[in-house]
């Protein structure tokens, strides 16, 4: 095996983290916490999903109506063919897509029902598309503004039926969109500058996540819209073991004041490296509460954060390596965060998962993005499929 500097370990990480993302609609209501029960079960892949292959983001609308996006027939990080899956209630199979002039893969998708999804990817030229399912098949649809190398779509939800959102960025600028049934309208974003990377919608309006510059430093931000403008919460100032919070890659919106945030926190390594630990933080109106921590014995990043059936938090998504024995999730019982094995791995160099609550259940979808050392860095593996029951 190829032995990895731990710098090239830690901009392996940033680079899993950047195109693993869930953007679900996510429907909150009070309720107790439930825990967890069970175990995560291993789901069947497509027999016609050509390795190496990747997923990087699920969504479901009820539990019978799944996507989960990615590539196929990778090669390297990049080259491959887009591959769109869907959960009928019994099993996962392909899903045809449109003739496609690119390849790349799809990096994010979201739906509001069986009848309306959206999906965002990105070629090997850097240039980010959309498609858009209408119920009957898939289309590629124009990106707003035209195609750039300078824009970089990084994920969408899917709110109402009709309406959608895409953050990104163009350059150092950030970028939200936002679909109102006939077109893409630019909406003003809710810092000057960085890099939103994710957004939800839920019964409280709109959630952005991502980066702030402050002062040529980047911090975690989360930014609120309920059609009066945005409110942004950021974290500049927050410390965890005194290093800043880097970066918020979910959100969980169970009320204004009662949201809970994962991302990942930057620490200095030995040399000087830049390293990142997990994050987690609870804002309960006036402040960041950080006492409630995701557990750091083998996971290296948070990266989404999906809630039980009564909207309360319950999974995180994580990225683990190098070379994990298995995907790592954390848990929350109401009380603390703990970490649960998923699926054993052999051979893998960095897991990550993604996780999608299952509407009107207690039950949780996760994809895998699973990658192999080489001695260029790493290269996609085998994707997997996981689900736990939540407890019923």
């Amino acid at each position: 095996m190829v032995m990895m500097p731990r710098r090239a370990l830690h901009t392996v990480l940033l680079a899993v983290t950047t195109v693993l993302a869930a953007a679900t609609v996510v429907q909150v209501g009070a309720g107790p916490a439930v825990a967890a029960s069970g175990a995560w079960e291993r789901v069947p892949l497509p027999s016609s999903v050509a390795v190496p292959a990747t997923l990087l983001s699920v969504t479901a609308t009820d539990p019978a109506n799944a996507w989960a996006v990615g590539g196929e027939a990778m090669i390297g990080r990049e080259a491959g063919t887009p591959l769109v899956l869907r959960w009928d209630g019994a099993a996962w199979a392909k899903a045809p897509l449109p003739t496609l002039s690119w390849s790349g893969s799809l990096l994010s998708v979201a739906g509001s029902s069986r009848f309306e999804a959206w999906a965002i990817g990105r070629d090997t030229a850097g240039l980010s598309h959309v498609l858009r399912w209408n119920g009957r098949l898939w289309r590629e649809v124009p990106v707003p503004g035209g195609s750039s190398a300078s824009l970089t779509l990084r994920a969408v939800a899917a709110g109402p039926p009709g309406s959608a959102w895409l953050v990104g960025q163009s350059g150092d600028r950030p970028v939200v969109l936002r679909w109102d049934g006939i077109a893409w309208r630019a909406v003003a974003p809710p810092v000057a500058a960085g890099r939103l990377a994710g957004v939800r919608v839920t019964r409280h309006g709109v959630w952005v996540t991502g980066q702030e510059q402050v002062n040529g430093e980047y911090v975690g931000v989360v930014a609120h819209q309920t059609g009066a403008g945005w409110t942004t919460v950021t974290t500049s100032g927050v410390r965890a073991d005194g290093a800043p919070i880097s970066a918020i890659n979910d959100v969980l919106a169970v009320a204004a004041d009662d949201v809970w945030a994962v991302g990942s926190v930057s620490v200095r390594g030995p040399g000087g490296l830049s390293l990142t630990q997990p994050w987690t933080g609870h804002w309960n109106g006036t402040g960041w509460d950080t006492s409630l921590r995701v557990p750091a014995a083998t996971i290296e990043q948070n990266v989404t954060i999906t809630p039980d059936r009564h909207g309360r938090p319950q999974w995180v998504g994580s990225i683990v390596g190098p070379n994990p024995a298995s995907t790592r999730y954390a848990r929350f019982d109401g009380t603390a965060w703990t970490e649960v094995n998923g699926s054993p791995l052999s051979g893998v160099f960095i897991a990550g998962t993604a996780t999608a609550h299952i509407p009107a259940t207690n039950a949780t979808w996760s994809v895998g993005a699973l990658a192999t050392q080489t001695s260029g860095g790493f290269a996609w593996g085998t994707p997997l499929i996981e689900r736990h029951d939540g407890g019923r």
